[in-house]
């Protein structure tokens, strides 16, 4: 019972001030867009994907802070290093609704000039979409791992044991191979080009040819001087196609990453104290259920 307190919290204790910073800021945001009276809501889909995505790991990397795991032996990152892909997609978000509130006060204050960049808009607003996505998976191989570290020993532990277990304390459990990261990375470049210059491609044809996309109101189309813009229908692909392809690779990495040698993870606890093996199986036995399972085979 002591074990499951430690490691899972109330969702009180989830709530921690960066979690209502990042909230209070995209919802003041998202306020300002609202009170321009946008009659289509594709647009906020966008930024309000993206902030769920951010929401999501700062979650994960907040609860991880304040649970027994703080000071335990294991780091374990299934899914990389989440406070920096929280960071990465949260500033995402705030761009894209702050381009948004932009744009729809120049449709209202500047109907007559909105015409001239609605391709520029659309451009940087789809580039700031992709490129949140884009930038989580980067430097997924650095930190996607599963370790063994013991930077607080016992007290029990002499100054000699400490300097005799040094070269066996710092220790990779399962890390994301570079075969496996090749593909990764190579799917996360193809989409983002690929989108970017379909996006771009359409915008062309678009221009020319306003019969290929469908009508896109804006707060000010009301105005004489300002129509409804029209927007290719590749727009419902590139919203879903980012946060389709990261739920699937990182799904693929949690189960790659928990499915680790235990050959391996016995050798790097064989020179380690009796009381200190103990601590470090049942910090992993509490990460999930399957690898509880395992352990408790072994």
């Amino acid at each position: 019972m002591n074990e499951k307190n430690n490691h899972y919290l109330s969702f009180k204790e989830i709530i921690t001030e960066s979690i209502i910073r990042d909230l209070v800021l995209f919802t003041l945001l998202f306020l300002f867009v609202a009170t321009q009276n946008w009659d289509n809501i594709l647009l906020v889909l966008f930024p309000l994907i993206t902030f769920t995505f951010s929401l999501f790991f700062r979650i994960i990397s907040s609860s991880k802070h304040r649970t027994g795991f703080q000071n335990s032996y294991i780091i374990y990152n299934p899914l990389g290093l989440e406070k920096r892909n929280a960071n990465r997609l949260f500033f995402s978000a705030i761009l894209q609704l702050t381009l948004i509130f932009w744009f729809g006060a120049e449709s209202l204050y500047n109907p007559h000039l909105v015409e001239g960049y609605i391709a520029y808009f659309i451009g940087f607003f789809i580039f700031f979409y992709t490129f949140g996505f884009f930038l989580i998976f980067i430097d997924l191989w650095k930190y996607s791992k599963i370790e063994i570290i013991t930077t607080k020993l016992d007290d029990s532990m002499t100054k000699q044991n400490e300097i005799e277990f040094a070269a066996d304390l710092n220790n990779v459990v399962a890390f994301l191979n570079l075969k496996y990261y090749k593909l990764i990375s190579f799917i996360n470049i193809f989409t983002f080009l690929i989108l970017n210059s379909t996006n771009v491609i359409s915008l062309f044809l678009i221009e020319n040819i306003p019969v290929l996309g469908f009508q896109l109101s804006l707060p000010g189309s009301g105005n004489v001087e300002l129509g409804s813009i029209s927007v290719s229908y590749i727009f419902y692909g590139i919203l879903v196609i980012p946060p389709f392809l990261s739920v699937a690779i990182f799904f693929l990495n949690y189960k790659k990453i928990n499915l680790f040698n235990f050959e391996k993870l016995n050798e790097i606890l064989e020179p380690l104290p009796k009381n200190l093996q103990i601590k470090i199986v049942e910090s992993l036995k509490s990460l999930n259920r399957k690898m509880k399972e395992k352990l408790s085979m072994e």
